[in-house]
């Protein structure tokens, strides 16, 4: 059986990417690494050391 030891990447839902982007930049201080833009919606990876959190938007329209 395996045994988790660690996270090493999360994802979390927003409904407003902008206002997403003002909390996890301005407020936490992280960095984006990877931003995407799809037909069905936004993706923005942030990675601090070893770990990565990324928030997505489906189904957004607005661009960030």
């Amino acid at each position: 059986m395996l045994k988790a030891s660690g996270l090493a990447f999360c994802c979390y839902d927003v409904t407003g990417m902008a206002r997403a982007r003002i909390f996890y930049e301005g407020v936490l201080g992280l960095k984006p690494t990877t931003v995407s833009y799809n037909p069905n919606g936004q993706w923005l990876d942030h990675g601090f050391g070893p770990h990565a959190l990324a928030i997505g938007s489906v189904h957004a329209t607005e661009r960030i």
